[in-house]
């Protein structure tokens, strides 16, 4: 379309940016849910980069569909960072540009390509789901568009892969959330190494649920562990009882699981009424599933429940004390993960700002500043890996209790500085 620059690189890759006629209007739809998400901002005529000028930060983030509540989660992570920062990165005014991708690659696609062309964002944020991430993967980079993904945990996206398939890693792409193998991975080696040896799978049937599936495998079976069966709802999956059902009617009692969202709620719901507790089975898996989003809604019918995650309401330091507190001045309710992700993305983005006076001109010397920063947050210390700009992290086992009243993720063990291994 005639609104779009030529994506040489794209083109050379053999992949396409100019829209067809049915994207156009998948764009335009997303531009006006945009318009309508809360909190969403008008950005102003200026494109200047200049220190002490407006910066324009994309956020793409799902505010309607199975993930709707994350992206307004993130959505409340970003307005408290700029809340606490009088509504400045580096000395430099922020314009958020928000865009609903409702969890729909081409809606995503549509609007990162306006982010680009038309808005002419600074940096681009957000992205939860990891078909997305890869999706936009090469548009940011032939745009050389400083990318903080603040969710999409899928691997390939910060590692070596060949042709680039079905994603790779970039220059300009850092991520302030985690891998797949991150969350996935150590439980597996964990939980096998203490002797749990055969595992059912339960996931959600897409990109991300079938890396985490596949990870956490491959963590079981270094110990000798095995999978004995599986289930695979599709995503935004409306019944969850037909699976949990298969579940019940299989003899393995360990199953992992990978569900997020409204997706995790209904799994959590059918598995309770279902009597599968009663039946002795034991629910585990990547912390999503029992993710502060998710109990606020599901409370105590997910007590007892094991995850892996590089954070929860109750880790005990300093940042993260002052991080719920302060959240829940702005919120009636307690943050999640999704928050924690967000908030430190735009923590990140601001260190690096401030080491080169807020100029964003130079995307090289952005890139280097952002590989440099360091600094306290509420998951422990937070530093990119500089060969891959995954973040290096304690990853958590936590066993959800209900305790005065609330329902959260208690912290059972450790395990330090899990890194991705990029390849």
């Amino acid at each position: 379309m005639g609104g779009f620059r030529k994506n040489e690189l794209a083109e050379k890759r053999g992949y396409t940016y100019r829209l067809t006629r049915r994207q156009l209007l998948v764009a335009t739809s997303a531009a006006a849910l945009a318009g309508c998400a809360p909190g969403a901002v008008t950005p102003s005529a200026s494109s200047s980069v200049a220190p002490g000028k407006e910066l324009k930060i994309g956020l793409l983030l799902p505010f309607t569909g199975v993930y709707a509540e994350l992206g307004n989660s993130m959505r409340r992570a970003t307005e408290l960072y700029l809340k606490q920062n009088d509504q400045k990165l580096a000395n430099r005014h922020v314009t958020p540009v928000y865009a609903d991708d409702a969890n729909v690659t081409a809606t995503g696609v549509a609007a990162t390509q306006k982010f680009i062309d038309q808005d002419q964002v600074d940096v681009m944020m957000g992205v939860v789901p990891t078909p997305l991430a890869y999706g936009i993967r090469n548009a940011v980079h032939a745009a050389k568009l400083i990318f903080i993904d603040t969710n999409a945990g899928g691997n390939a996206l910060t590692r070596d892969t060949t042709n680039c398939t079905p994603s790779c890693k970039s220059p300009y792409i850092f991520r302030a959330s985690f891998s797949s193998y991150q969350i996935s991975y150590p439980i597996g080696d964990y939980l096998s190494a203490k002797g749990t040896k055969e595992w059912f799978l339960a996931y959600a049937n897409y990109g991300f649920g079938t890396e985490s599936a596949a990870d956490f495998t491959t963590g079981i079976t270094k110990n000798g562990g095995a999978v004995t069966g599986k289930v695979a709802p599709p995503l935004s999956n409306p019944d969850f009882a037909p699976f949990v059902t298969q579940i019940k009617n299989q003899p393995t009692k360990n199953v992992y699981s990978f569900f997020s969202g409204a997706d995790a709620i209904g799994f959590i719901k059918s598995w309770n009424s279902l009597g599968l507790p009663a039946a002795g089975y034991k629910m585990y898996g990547a912390g999503f599933l029992t993710e502060q989003d998710v109990l606020r809604e599901v409370k105590d019918l997910a007590n007892g429940a094991i995850t892996s995650l590089f954070w929860a309401v109750e880790l005990e330091n300093a940042e993260n004390k002052k991080f719920v507190a302060d959240f829940q001045k702005s919120y009636p309710l307690l943050p999640d993960v999704f928050a924690v992700q967000q908030y430190d993305g735009m923590r990140a983005l601001d260190e690096a700002l401030k080491a080169l006076g807020g100029d964003t001109s130079d995307k090289d010397k952005v890139v280097k500043a952002l590989e440099d920063v360091t600094f306290k947050s509420p998951r422990g210390d937070f530093t990119f890996d500089k060969n891959t700009h995954n973040p290096i992290q304690d990853i958590y086992i936590r066993e959800v209790k209900t305790q005065n009243g609330q329902t959260v993720n208690t912290i059972s063990d450790k395990i330090a500085k899990v890194t991705d291994p990029g390849k």
